[in-house]
């Protein structure tokens, strides 16, 4: 049993944590500007991710760098002859042009595309649409270029630095301390028990306050460099004049409109306007749960893609229910194993003979006993879970607001990859995100490529209940989305 520092630990780590979530929320530590209106700055003059980034902050709370921030740059690169692109339908080439005198994010943008690029059959350094999406970059890139936007945002009056930014470097700081304590302490511990023997040495207590310590620390300086920037005076003028300007751009820009069709097109995108630059340069962002925008519930505002992962999600009932048996029937075998062992003739008389060594062998067995049990629970939890769903179904209406391959960076994105069959038959898996429309909040399914419906499109889902396997999507109304023909996700 955990000791009372432990226990405080433990308190303190849940402080830190309700805490963390209270400013990242905006719940506290929110702040006002205190700076002055000043003079207007010129549309024409603001780069296109910091317009991104300005508009994200239009509620009164902290900025974010979207997600098609960073493709709206390269967008307006394009423009300026620093990048050329050559594009064919939603595929698009990238190549380095004339890179002269860029600030400091372009120039972060332009040396990550260029690590990117191979040559290609005439000879030519390029990077397509493809790699990009396999190969996006990861979290410190996009920690480090978030920063140099806000340093940009901030040297032109549009951002300043939020209160929050101190409570969560100082809640970093106490939960990674914690954290590297936590670690150390356990890893002596794994050290000692493997060396003696003796797996009741193992201080496992450390060890999980240490993970969850670090993982505070993490979460925290992520948060702090993600919503360290809120509008000035000047920016709250700039956003409204941001959101007039979308108005009009979105009767001149669609969906069919890419990179290098105009120099408007950056703009376009940066204030949320579905143009193709989204997929030709489908650079994702470091955030576990995406921001974009969304106006099909009447107003321009900001939703977070929800993301809602569980394991097993998108498996067919039945591959669950015969998986659960499966391990079920592991855990039971292995137990029966190890209690034929314990209770042999043989082992019973070589432990009359005991010896040190012997006697941490019956602790392994008992350990291994207890071990069995996580199939054995699992596995049955799992066969319930499929068999409820064989029969238990659910529907749900929505307008479908975005559609994306999967990030398969992380062990469960993998994991939910194979349990729903990605590529198992050559056709992608994509996650389609319907916005409620009873409820105004946004929801990501797993779903057959060939099944997803086009963003804009008003959709009925049947999934079923617990695995969120989708059966089919149906278009409603009159949203023109075609229902397919021949989805794999038919059940």
């Amino acid at each position: 049993m955990p000791s009372g520092l432990l226990w405080a630990i433990a308190a303190v780590l849940i402080l830190l944590r309700v805490v963390w979530w209270l400013a990242a929320s905006d719940k506290i530590c929110r702040g006002t500007s205190t700076h002055d209106a000043g003079d207007p700055i010129d549309l024409a003059n603001c780069p296109s991710v910091v317009a991104a980034f300005a508009l994200s902050g239009a509620d009164g709370g902290a900025c974010y760098l979207l997600d098609h921030a960073a493709s709206a740059a390269v967008a307006e690169l394009v423009a300026s002859g620093a990048l050329n692109a050559q594009t064919n339908g939603d595929e698009a080439w990238l190549s380095v042009g004339e890179p002269l005198n860029l600030a400091s994010d372009d120039a972060m943008l332009v040396d990550m595309l260029s690590a990117r690029m191979s040559r290609s059959h005439d000879g030519s350094e390029v990077v397509d649409s493809g790699t990009l999406a396999h190969h996006p970059p990861r979290m410190m890139w996009w920690l480090r270029y978030r920063r140099a936007v806000a340093s940009r945002s901030r040297a032109a009056g549009i951002t300043e630095a939020r209160s929050a930014f101190g409570v969560l470097i100082g809640i970093t700081a106490v939960a990674g301390l914690i954290g590297v304590a936590g670690l150390a302490i356990g890893a002596r511990s794994v050290i000692s028990a493997v060396a003696s023997l003796d797996p009741l040495a193992l201080r496992l207590w450390w060890l999980v306050l240490g993970i969850a310590g670090g993982r505070i620390a993490l979460d925290a300086l992520r948060a702090s460099v993600e919503s360290s920037d809120m509008l000035t005076g000047a920016g709250r003028q700039l956003v409204l004049r941001l959101a007039h300007h979308r108005d009009q751009l979105s009767g001149a820009f669609g969906p069919t409109h890419g990179v290098g069709d105009s120099a408007d097109t950056a703009l376009a995108t940066a204030v949320g306007l579905p143009t193709r630059v989204a997929r030709q340069v489908p650079l994702f962002s470091s955030r576990c749960e995406p921001l974009m925008w969304s106006d099909y519930s009447g107003s321009l505002r900001l939703v977070r893609m929800h993301r809602d992962w569980r394991p097993g999600e998108g498996a067919h009932p039945r591959s669950a229910l015969i998986g659960g048996l499966c391990a079920a029937l592991v855990g039971v075998a292995v137990r029966w194993l190890l209690k034929r062992v314990a209770s042999s003739e043989w082992y019973t008389s070589l432990l009359q003979e005991a010896s040190p060594a012997v006697s941490d062998t019956e602790r392994l067995l008992s350990i291994g006993q207890q071990v069995a049990l996580v199939p054995l629970v699992g596995g049955t939890a799992l066969a319930v879970i499929g068999f409820i769903d064989l029969f238990a179904r659910r529907s749900v209406e929505g307008v479908v607001i975005d559609v994306r391959l999967p990030e398969e960076r992380t062990a469960p994105q993998k994991l939910r990859a194979f349990l729903t069959g990605a590529g198992h038959d050559g056709v992608a898996i994509v996650e389609m995100t319907v916005e409620r429309s009873t409820m105004g909040t946004t929801q990501t399914f797993v779903v057959d490529a060939r099944a997803a419906a086009p963003i804009g499109a008003e959709v009925t889902i049947e999934h079923t209940v617990l695995l969120r396997r989708v059966r089919w999507v149906a278009p409603r109304g009159t949203s023109g989305a075609a229902r397919p023909a021949d989805s794999t996700l038919k059940s």
